[in-house]
């Protein structure tokens, strides 16, 4: 009787990305470690051997094999060839178990409160706190803060505005009405701060955008994830958010969490100049905007 389905030695090997989500909440801190560098250098895995990532982890040669094996693959460079041949990179369909099959099973929402808490506490831990005392000094201290959402970051972008403009009376997103990049870069000056949050797919403008305004004399910041590379080379400050999730969705808990942080940080900082805009925004608010108010 003929299998109604592809037989295993058929389906297509899921990628280096689901392979990781599937077992990450079960292996060992070490393990981690090495894992977060995986998915962080994976675009570029074929150009390390397994020692240097195991290197840039900080565990041993052994910890590396192990978890090759873990993930399913025979060797270190059966993973290379893999990911060389990934189609999928970067794409909500990555993470799948399969990229060409819908999604199917039963979906928890204990799991996936877990999987977010998990995101928040990685990247806590993660971001050393000399980089947000710096982020948030410069927001501080900005002539004029520029935010700038790309792709999946435009909704987080427009978030991060909302709590800005509570606190600070310059704040510009971008790209604004009709603008073009090349308008609004060359309106930075020093003094001023872009904010750009942006995680993969990460459009290949980026890095020039970054370093044509640290060129004006702005501070750059960037939100990512733990694969930007190029875009992160070109930013002043980098901070990376853990955004693994075995859903066709990336998580993006721990950004919001960390623009949660940078706008509370930024509001004590400025002390009574923010408490000042907040009593003007809440007058203004009563005559000008039509928010239901108690009776």
């Amino acid at each position: 009787m003929k299998s109604s389905g592809p037989s295993a030695a058929q389906k297509k090997p899921r990628s280096l990305e689901a392979r990781i989500y599937a077992i990450y909440p079960d292996l060992s801190p070490t393990e981690k470690r090495l894992a977060d560098v995986l998915l962080q250098f994976q675009m570029d895995l074929p150009s390390y051997t397994a020692g240097e990532l195991a290197q840039k982890a900080q565990v041993s040669k052994a910890t590396a094999a192990r978890l090759i094996r873990t993930l399913g693959y025979t060797s270190y460079p059966d993973a290379k060839r893999q990911v060389r041949t990934d189609q999928h990179w970067g794409s909500p369909r990555a993470g799948l178990a399969d990229p060409d099959q819908a999604p199917s099973g039963t979906v928890s929402i204990s799991n996936t409160v877990q999987l977010d808490i998990d995101n928040i506490r990685a990247t806590a831990e993660s971001i050393p706190a000399k980089t947000l005392a710096e982020a948030s000094d410069a927001i501080v201290g900005a002539r004029r803060l520029w935010i700038m959402g790309l792709r999946s970051g435009y909704g987080l972008a427009h978030q991060a505005a909302h709590y800005f403009t509570v606190i600070k009376s310059d704040v510009q997103v971008l790209p604004t009405g009709n603008a073009s990049y090349s308008h609004e870069v060359a309106s930075m000056t020093p003094g001023d701060v872009l904010l750009v949050i942006a995680f993969r797919r990460r459009p290949r403008i980026l890095p020039t955008i970054l370093k044509e305004a640290r060129a004006a004399g702005a501070k750059t910041i960037l939100i990512s994830d733990l694969s930007a590379a190029a875009s992160a080379k070109a930013a002043d400050l980098v901070i990376k958010c853990r955004t693994q999730s075995p859903s066709p969705f990336h998580s993006f808990a721990a950004a919001l969490t960390v623009i949660n942080y940078l706008a509370w940080s930024v509001t004590t900082a400025m002390g009574q100049e923010s408490l000042d805009r907040f009593d003007r925004i809440d007058r203004l608010v009563k005559s000008l905007d039509d928010v239901s108010m108690p009776q």
